[in-house]
């Protein structure tokens, strides 16, 4: 199972220990956003093949992760690809084609809910 700091290490690299952050879940959920962030530049450069494999190592930490990671996935990365593509209806088009299937029905599921 891939915890708070493993996804940290599979993210940024070695994370230093902090005293405030025993588990490592403010620094994942910022890391996280960054790394979505990271993923819609990729998209608007065009750079598709990137995007792709930010795309899998998203899969691997939403398949494989706990609980707290499985959350940061959907509710901090799909819940920023998703309000980006509500707003440029044509980057669509270009995301979802890479995005794995588990994650293209959580996504969609998550687009459903906010639209209810």
């Amino acid at each position: 199972m891939i915890t708070e700091r493993i996804a940290l290490v599979m993210l940024d690299g070695e994370v230093p220990e902090r005293k405030d952050d025993p588990h490592y879940t403010r620094q994942f959920y910022k890391s996280i956003q960054a790394f979505a962030n990271a993923s819609l530049k990729l998209c608007e450069e065009g750079k598709f093949k990137k995007l792709e494999q930010f795309l899998k190592v998203a899969f691997r930490l939403f398949k494989e992760g706990n609980e707290t990671v499985k959350n940061g996935i959907v509710d901090i990365y799909l819940y920023t690809l998703s309000h980006s593509l509500d707003q440029q209806p044509n980057a669509r088009k270009w995301i979802e084609p890479f995005m794995p299937g588990e994650l293209r029905i959580t996504y969609a599921q998550l687009h459903h809910a906010s639209s209810l």
